[in-house]
């Protein structure tokens, strides 16, 4: 159970930090397709593209330490990825499906999904710290099942 805990922990941070990076990742948009910072993405919405570059640059000048400590993980991750790549497939198809439910939900509920989006922002500055907004697309999802515990 301790394994599963992990793994989701693990899996939820990674999400997060792939949210928070993509706006950088265009040389691996072939792995997001559709998502911003990829490549595709932004060649539909060059001024969202441009924006979301921005706002992760700023974000990095007020946060260098949280920006390099999102770098590493993103290392780790994407090391993980290419010695499990059936798993890491798995996983990004699981929050595909996450994310698409979550879509769903706000177009069937704008008012409800204003108020979610508003409540992960105060828990980002909770966690985060109060200054600054987060990265394009952090702070979206939920916190590790994992966090603070051992991972063993």
């Amino acid at each position: 159970m301790r394994r599963h805990e992990f793994l989701l922990g693990f899996v939820s941070v990674a999400g997060l930090l792939l949210g928070a990076n993509l706006a950088f990742a265009e040389e691996q948009s072939d792995q997001h397709e559709g998502t911003p910072g990829s490549s595709e993405w932004c060649k539909e919405n060059p001024g969202k593209c441009e924006e979301a570059r921005a706002k992760h640059e700023a974000f990095c000048k007020e946060n260098p330490q949280r920006c390099a400590e999102m770098k590493a993980k993103r290392a780790e991750r994407e090391a993980f990825c290419k010695e499990n790549p059936e798993t890491c497939a798995e996983q990004r198809e699981k929050f595909k499906l996450h994310r698409a439910e979550m879509k769903a939900k706000c177009e069937a509920d704008p008012e409800k999904c204003d108020e979610m989006k508003q409540a992960h922002r105060e828990k980002f500055k909770q966690r985060h710290g109060g200054g600054g907004s987060p990265p394009a697309g952090a702070g979206a999802g939920k916190p590790p099942a994992a966090a603070g515990k051992p991972s063993n």
